[in-house]
């Protein structure tokens, strides 16, 4: 792992947004949010990141759509949702190479998943 790996934080929620942040902030990543798909798709155009950590429910382009989106244009990149019981994940062709994260959760828990997601 990177020293400071990079991570983009989508949720149409500003408080877990920032909650999210703050956490990995605190834990030596390198930060950037969105608040929905497709603005997390023109950010993943512009830069490369370590890990996508994407919730699955938001209006327009949805948390798998945007797993589907960075698994053709930036495959190098880690994939993790959060959500609560979500029956799309299951059978998903692209679930193998996503971690989800269920819904509620400690922000220690998401920094802690995604550190092992990516291999630290």
């Amino acid at each position: 792992m990177a020293p400071h790996p990079a991570i983009l934080i989508v949720d149409d929620e500003p408080q877990i947004r920032s909650l999210l942040s703050l956490a990995f902030k605190r834990a030596g990543f390198e930060v950037r949010a969105a608040p929905n798909g497709g603005d997390a798709v023109e950010c993943c155009s512009k830069q490369a990141f370590d890990v996508v950590l994407s919730d699955v429910r938001m209006p327009g382009m949805d948390g798998h759509q945007l797993m589907q989106w960075i698994a053709v244009h930036r495959p190098e990149t880690r994939t993790v949702l959060m959500s609560g019981y979500d029956p799309k994940c299951e059978g998903c062709a692209y679930s193998p190479r996503c971690l989800v994260i269920a819904k509620p959760f400690k922000p220690r828990e998401v920094v802690d998943a995604v550190r092992h997601a990516l291999g630290a």
